[in-house]
């Protein structure tokens, strides 16, 4: 019924960590040296491709890594955030050595990224799920998040929260096709449980298709509406 998921080519969008790494004329290889990170978390960072991390926390204190190897002040945070600035935020050179800054100048870029990048992000609401002691639980599940809008940027941020909730991103990729009208969760035979509680997480439908493991799920990203808001 759907196929696997192909890998998805990559689109250049605007990256305000890419764009404060050439200002300083750093390659990515030397910013993986100042920070301890590696080549592909620094690209991941830059890609906005949170979703490729083991965790939320895990993509929060790379950030933190990359803005301190940087050398990212709170008032070039807020700028390339797209924040107000104001007098009071300009620092002096030794300040953008300062970590405690950097950390913080960090974790509120990040939360601009994660919740609100273009003021879309909101447009998937998290419901909580009926707890349920005996259902699998979200990190042993595996995930595939497919684009079926043609919208790589919307696809990727519902994979973004659906990581965010614990589960396990296994690919994401394009659909069979481009013009599904609304996002659904597919489940397998015996994994209507779990399929339908990300479905109520995500305030989408759910349905079966054959195939699919019983831990594993699949994701059809549809077109933004104003239902999902």
């Amino acid at each position: 019924m759907l196929e696997l998921a192909h890998p998805l080519d990559a689109i250049p969008e605007h990256s305000p960590l890419a764009e404060a790494r050439e200002r300083r004329d750093l390659t990515v290889k030397q910013v993986a040296y100042r920070s301890g990170l590696t080549e592909e978390e620094i690209e991941w960072l830059e890609d906005g491709r949170l979703y490729r991390f083991p965790s939320q926390s895990a993509a929060a204190l790379a950030a933190v890594l990359y803005a301190t190897g940087l050398g990212i002040d709170r008032y070039e945070a807020r700028r390339l955030a797209g924040l107000p600035l104001t007098g009071s935020f300009r620092v002096n050179a030794r300040a953008r050595l300062i970590v405690v800054s950097a950390v913080a100048a960090l974790l509120s870029a990040l939360a601009v990224m994660v919740l609100t990048p273009n003021l879309n992000l909101t447009r998937t609401r998290t419901v909580e799920a009926i707890p349920n002691a005996s259902l699998v639980p979200p990190w042993k599940l595996h995930v595939t998040v497919e684009n079926g809008n043609g919208d790589i940027s919307w696809t990727r941020t519902v994979a973004s929260r659906i990581g965010a909730m614990g589960y396990t991103i296994a690919k994401v990729g394009r659909a069979d096709r481009f013009d599904y009208p609304a996002s659904t969760v597919y489940y397998g035979p015996g994994g209507q449980d779990v399929g339908l509680r990300l479905a109520r997480q995500l305030s989408v439908a759910a349905q079966e298709a054959p195939g699919l493991g019983a831990r594993q799920l699949l994701v059809v990203v549809g077109p933004q509406t104003v239902a999902s808001q």
